[in-house]
């Protein structure tokens, strides 16, 4: 039976003696998996590491956007929109993921979302 892990990571690394050796994450910037997909080992890693993903934390900007990327308005978009979106969602959560909403009504706040996009 089949199994589709979903957001598996491979890296190709070429080590010192000329090898290249292919490690497994269990999602970007995730931990690494031993051994390779479909092992039994493998497997039991990668549900242990979801299990311990934490959700992002409520009230913030990061908690929208993850949950706008989990919607169906965004799942019905074409693979390439979803794309672009992630690239552009990606740059917003590195520098305003913890803003909190509560700050959005602050007439301030368009200052500095506007003074770091830059």
């Amino acid at each position: 039976m089949r199994v589709r892990l979903k957001g598996i990571n491979r890296a190709n690394v070429k080590l010192a003696g000329g090898r290249v050796v292919t490690y497994w994450y269990a999602w970007r910037g995730g931990p690494r998996l031993p051994g390779k997909p479909g092992d039994p080992e493998f497997v039991a890693a990668y549900n242990a590491a979801i299990a311990t993903k934490t959700a992002p934390t409520q009230g913030t900007l990061r908690a929208i956007l993850v949950a706008y990327q989990e919607s169906s308005e965004f799942t019905k978009l074409r693979s390439r929109t979803q794309k672009d979106y992630r690239w552009h969602i990606a740059r917003i959560e590195a520098k305003f993921a913890t803003f909190p909403l509560a700050a959005l009504a602050n007439r301030r706040t368009r200052g500095i979302f506007k003074s770091l996009a830059r």
